[in-house]
């Protein structure tokens, strides 16, 4: 499986869906393979990069850059330390080659629910929740998930659907019982401040990514967009075979 910009665009659009130009398009994708409580989903946000502010001086750049997902040579965020060296310089570097286009971050995530909730702890009586594919317009905002430390795009802005799946096979399928409304399928961390082996309890229905950094990330650059948005946030969501 190749991702790409155009390949994702081009996907969208015969799917009927909307490609935005002005704020990120968040595309999840659900693979083919499925293997029980491994993260092995992707979350790609496509978005246009911007040009920094010709007048900010070296701290602010290497902020304005920490905040664009930008890494230095080293792969690593910037030190925020105001003196021009080989990370800031690579990171200006690749910005100059971005700027004012379009621009690809693939992240991974998993779109279905943990073994948890799909073996041990059902939280509803029709089964656990699995997010539909679709256009989701407008659903997600910047929020908290749980904790007011967890930093997340919370389905508070309109209704999804879910699949409910109760068979407790460990498998998270469609069995043909679909729910519309509010759930509470979040975007959002796993285990703070690391990697996460296993999905386990930290998805009960959410799209949860596999690193905690990553989420933070993710978050950082909506965050960018908060403005531009209103707060509103799209998610579509689609499946491996749907990709042109």
């Amino acid at each position: 499986m190749e991702l790409t910009i155009s390949t994702l665009n081009k996907t969208i659009t015969k799917l009927g869906y909307k490609w935005f130009s002005d704020r990120p398009n968040i595309i999840g994708i659900r693979t083919s393979l499925q293997v029980p409580d491994v993260f092995n989903d992707f979350l790609c946000v496509v978005f246009k990069q911007p040009e920094i502010p010709a007048n900010y001086s070296v701290l602010n750049k290497q902020k304005w850059l920490n905040k664009w997902g930008y890494k230095g040579k080293d792969g690593k965020p910037l030190t925020e330390d105001g003196k021009v060296g080989s990370n800031t310089n690579f990171a200006l570097a690749q910005l100059n080659n971005d700027k004012n286009k379009e621009r690809l971050k693939i992240y991974v995530i998993t779109t279905d629910p943990g073994l948890y909730y799909q073996t041990v702890k059902i939280l509803n009586a029709k089964g656990c929740a699995i997010i539909k594919p679709g256009h989701y317009l407008n659903c997600y905002q910047l929020g908290k998930h749980i904790r007011p430390d967890h930093k997340a795009l919370i389905q508070t802005g309109g209704k999804i659907t879910v699949y409910r799946d109760n068979d407790r096979d460990g498998i998270a399928e469609n069995l043909g019982v679909e729910e519309t409304g509010f759930f509470g399928c979040n975007i959002h961390g796993a285990k703070k401040l690391t990697k996460t082996d296993k999905i386990g309890a930290y998805s009960a229905g959410c799209q949860v990514f596999e690193d905690w950094f990553q989420k933070e990330e993710f978050i950082t650059l909506c965050e960018q967009f908060k403005e531009t948005t209103g707060n509103k946030f799209t998610y579509t969501l689609i499946e491996e075979k749907n990709l042109l």
